[in-house]
């Protein structure tokens, strides 16, 4: 075998709200004992990276991993790599505070282990062409890009580096061998052997890879396979007894030219650009990749990574706080109030795939609190607003007021999009809608043995206790929707049907306007009820009051003849089982001092919100929250309106 130039990188990374115990594990199970194995092998030199949360976690506990790495740096076995510090998506937050999450990491690099990083860990490889002009002006030399970007651009030789540029600023780009991801460490070494002679039988000379170092002890089974059996300390034995040079990217830099000049188009890993596709075109796309010739593949790619805001509107209603927040904090001076900014743009809580943590509650609840948390320390004007928060052309309405922030969106049945407690930092409607996913429908299971397998190769089954909840629902879960329905429905009748029968108001646009501090909502529709088709008119208010929220209800019937009815109104907010309790009228909060009561309604219904999704270990049945609905048993003359109301307000 002649001699092979071996580039590695090691990307850490774990996200805002993740539990203490996981990164204690992540250390103790992969980080730590990765870099000390590896310490012992000075000749392997590569690059790493570890994202902020990571930095600080690694500086408060693990002063021992700190010193190590300190010591790897100064050898030169180890180049540290930059990035946005709190490990945003950097396309999808404002050029300010790309740059100044850039700068953060680029600082705390360079006051900790006295160097300057040249090159920088683009957080899920998520690529934008304006980035090249963008990272130059930020100082960085290179980056590492999926093999995928590169074919998508004509490139065949993925042995090497090329150039890009925008603006005329030039920047380089490394592509990542998918081979080598899927191989190390799940491969033997016969195998990694017989790749790499593959490359030198090519004519090529340079082989490269840069991944999650969790696969290094945290993903399933790793532990045992990468330590306990030995792998990794084998594998760094064969490096040594091999005609194979490791090599910084820096030090690559510098003895080796381009391969050329290259446009890549907007794209991320493979896997993610098939996971942000809906279920069918997901298969669809699947079966149409797996039809065609390996070089005919260039010109079929997925989804973009901003489709995730067009999959999952909770992701795009997250990113448009982001969006304004990073706009109020921009006019303050608080250096508190940009941490909490930028660690809420923690990319996880985002998106959803294998790995992305839109699906976990505690996830999104931390990026909600450090969003509140930044807007606690920006002054604010007590009222009502109207502008176009989600980008959508049409105006939405969020009120002000120091106990509470609300949005309302008139285009989705007069909906609220967002109620935030500021006592307590807390979206009490942060909760999922329950939507089909690809893997609810095709299982990738074949009975298979799993050994020596990437976790994106892993076969998985949909377990039996997990098909009672797949029950999706047909309109997105916001608060203070109504549903019209006949007087005598119950429990039970109604369980089985509300979310897939929306009816005449839920999702349907209402009128809006401000009357004086009062948010007037109204439509008329057409409803169905055994006695026939009424004509109702529903008009719904908000009102601020002195730490509470009034919500009101006049409904009008408009036809010659008296209805009987059940009104509902839901209530889709972030509660666990133990969080609150439900008396005839009213549901209690007594971990926030919160109730929601309408005096003369007759039940509240309360069901679970659970759902089915993949993760790295297997699926995982998570309840996202409770669907709360008030009702009233009305009977209406001809002609008559009737008025019912909530109310929500601290218990302080």
């Amino acid at each position: 075998m002649e001699k092979l130039v071996f580039l590695f990188a090691v990307h850490n990374h774990q996200p805002l709200g993740n539990f203490t115990d996981v990164f204690r594990r992540a250390f103790n199970r992969a980080y730590f004992p990765f870099l000390k194995t590896v310490s012992r092998f000075p000749g392997f030199r590569f690059a790493l990276h570890f994202s902020g949360f990571l930095w600080d976690y690694l500086i408060r506990e693990r002063s021992d991993c700190l010193e190590l790495i300190k010591k790897m740096v100064d050898s030169g076995q180890v180049e540290l790599m930059g990035g946005g510090y709190y490990e945003p998506v950097l396309s999808q937050i404002p050029e300010r505070d790309r740059l100044a999450q850039l700068s953060l990491m680029t600082e705390f690099l360079e006051e900790t282990f006295g160097v300057r990083p040249e090159g920088l860990w683009l957080t899920e490889r998520v690529w934008e062409p304006h980035l090249a002009s963008l990272l130059n002006r930020a100082g960085f030399r290179y980056t590492l890009l999926d093999e995928e970007h590169f074919r998508y651009a004509g490139v065949k030789n993925i042995h090497g580096y090329y150039l890009t540029e925008d603006e005329g600023l030039t920047f380089k780009v490394f592509p990542i061998d998918k081979t080598l991801r899927y191989y190390i460490p799940f491969r033997s070494l016969p195998e990694l052997r017989s790749y790499f002679e593959k490359i030198i039988s090519e004519g090529r000379d340079t082989a490269i890879i840069g991944d999650d170092g969790e696969k290094f002890g945290l993903w399933p089974g790793t532990d045992k396979w990468v330590y306990e059996e030995g792998w990794l300390e084998r594998f760094l034995e064969f490096l040594e007894n091999i005609p194979v040079e490791m090599m910084t990217f820096g030090q690559y830099l510098k003895q080796r030219p381009p391969l050329g000049r290259v446009y890549l188009p907007p794209a991320s890993y493979e896997e993610m650009m098939e996971w942000v596709l809906e279920p069918e075109e997901q298969r669809e796309f699947i079966q149409l990749k797996n039809s065609l010739p390996s070089a005919s593949r260039r010109f079929l790619r997925g989804g973009l990574y901003r489709d995730f805001s067009l999959k999952y509107p909770e992701s795009h209603h997250l990113r448009c706080r982001q969006l304004q927040v990073s706009a109020e904090v921009s006019q303050s001076d608080d250096p508190e109030a940009r941490k909490d900014l930028y660690q809420a743009q923690c990319n996880d809580a985002y998106w959803h795939g294998v790995f992305g943590g839109l699906y976990l509650p505690h996830l999104r609840r931390a990026v909600y609190e450090k969003l509140i948390s930044a807007e606690l320390k920006v002054p604010f004007l007590s009222g009502w607003e109207k502008f176009d928060f989600d980008l959508d052309g049409q105006d939405e309405y969020l009120l002000k007021t120091p106990s509470f922030f609300l949005w309302v969106k008139p285009e989705a049945g007069g909906g609220i999009t967002e109620i935030d407690d500021r006592y307590h930092c807390f979206n009490l409607t942060d909760v999922l809608t329950r939507r089909l996913e690809f893997y609810h429908l095709y299982s990738t299971a074949h009975g298979e043995n799993q050994d020596g397998k990437s976790i994106h190769e892993l076969s998985r089954a949909l377990p039996p206790e997990a098909q009672k909840w797949l029950k999706f629902d047909n309109y997105r879960r916001l608060s203070f929707l109504e549903r019209v329905l006949p007087s005598g429905i119950n429990y039970k009748q109604y369980e089985k049907s509300y979310y897939q029968e929306p009816g005449a108001f839920i999702e349907n646009t209402f009128v809006a306007g401000l009357e004086d501090d009062t948010l007037v909502l109204e439509r008329q529709a057409a409803v169905q009820l055994p006695s026939g088709t009424v004509q109702l008119r529903l008009c719904k208010r908000v009102r601020p009051g002195l730490g509470a929220l009034l919500f009101v209800y006049e409904i009008e019937n408009l036809s010659p003849q008296e209805v009987e009815l059940t009104l509902t109104s839901e209530w889709n907010l972030a509660f666990f089982e133990n969080e609150f309790w439900t008396g005839t009228n009213r549901v209690e909060f007594p971990g926030v001092e919160l109730s929601l009561e309408a005096p003369e309604a007759q039940e509240v219904w309360v069901f679970p919100i659970k759902t089915v999704s993949q993760s790295e270990k297997d699926y995982e049945i998570i309840t996202q929250g409770h669907s709360f609905h008030i009702v009233w048993r009305l009977k209406l003359a001809a002609w008559v309106k009737r008025l019912v109301y909530l109310v929500l307000q601290h218990r302080r």
